[in-house]
């Protein structure tokens, strides 16, 4: 080797040692990347609902500890009186029954509805089809015309109801479906069950078709029968994604604030009153934000502990049948 040689191979050597160490440092600069581009690409999420969701929560929260009104925010802190006084107000608590039994029995119902109807028409693809078209007219409606319809349709002087009703001989008289404490709120039941049945039917109905075929096949096979079928396959197989649905559907209805705003606006007396109407009440043609706000962690308290024990419920019931 010539001496000129020597340092060339030096150098050489030398250059590649930096092209090593800088690949490697492109390596761990990738690495290191990888690591955290998932929540480089959560944050503006994270963000939106810190905005949007967080503060809001703690604004309504320091709302509520005070005597707020719409013209004067976060004034005179009076802390926990807001709550004090919620729990002690009887048309409160009267709102916040109504809203459990209204939320509960649409719920129940249209689930029931929903998923016997999934039930009878996954077999039949034409049928299915038709009602799967017509299914969605009610829930693309708004639900301002929906109420407004109906409330056309329970007109005591005009409407569909008491004319048929008359025509038929099922009804002697005029009936006031939305003037009688007894008949309000199952009248407004009713118009929900129409509206968002097919929400919980088509649903349902997705459920159904994913189920695998297997086991139905076997059961065939082993000479079973559709109610066999039914209780030991379907059931089992769907019960946790219907309670899922369930529990959804349950969400919105405990979020009633449109049909009763237009069909009762809370009446006769307060045997439609909801709490999102009561709520809607305090704030807005009252003007005491602070109270409104302290009723609505409430309701929220109240609305989290039912989702917790149904969601409890489901996890229970999907253990159950995937042992």
């Amino acid at each position: 080797m010539s001496p000129f040689d020597r340092p060339m191979a030096t150098l050489m050597s030398s250059r590649q040692a930096l092209v090593s160490l800088s690949q490697a440092e492109g390596t761990m600069v990738n690495t290191a990347l990888e690591k955290r581009s998932p929540l480089l690409m959560a944050t503006p999420t994270l963000v939106i609902l810190t905005i949007f969701s967080v503060l809001p929560f703690f604004y309504m929260i320091a709302l509520s500890l005070s005597q707020s009104t719409l013209v004067r925010p976060l004034q005179d802190f009076i802390w926990l009186a807001n709550y004090k006084r919620a729990v002690s107000d009887e048309i409160f608590r009267t709102s916040v029954v109504n809203t459990l039994v209204f939320a509960f029995g649409v719920t129940i119902i249209e689930t029931v509805l929903g998923f016997t109807l999934a039930l009878l028409l996954r077999g039949g693809l034409m049928a299915g089809r038709v009602l799967r078209t017509v299914a969605l007219l009610p829930m693309v409606t708004p639900p301002v015309a929906v109420a407004m319809i109906w409330r056309l349709i329970y007109d005591p002087v005009s409407g569909l109801l008491n004319h048929y009703g008359r025509a038929w001989g099922l009804i002697s008289q005029t009936v006031a479906f939305l003037g009688r404490p007894d008949l309000a709120l199952p009248s407004i039941m009713v118009v929900d069950i129409w509206e968002w049945t097919p929400f919980v039917f088509l649903l349902s109905l997705a459920v159904l078709v994913s189920l695998p075929t297997e086991p139905y096949e076997a059961a065939a096979v082993d000479g079973a029968n559709r109610w066999q079928m039914f209780r030991h396959i379907t059931l089992p197989l769907a019960a946790p994604a219907v309670i899922v649905i369930a529990i959804i559907r349950l969400i919105g209805a405990f979020k009633v604030f449109d049909l009763v705003f237009i069909l009762t606006f809370g009446g006769p007396g307060s045997a439609t009153q909801v709490a999102s109407f009561y709520i809607y009440k305090v704030g807005f043609t009252q003007f005491n934000s602070g109270y409104a706000s302290a009723l609505t962690v409430v309701l929220l308290l109240v609305v989290a502990v039912v989702i917790t024990l149904l969601t409890v419920f489901h996890d229970r019931v999907r253990a159950r049948y995937e042992e």
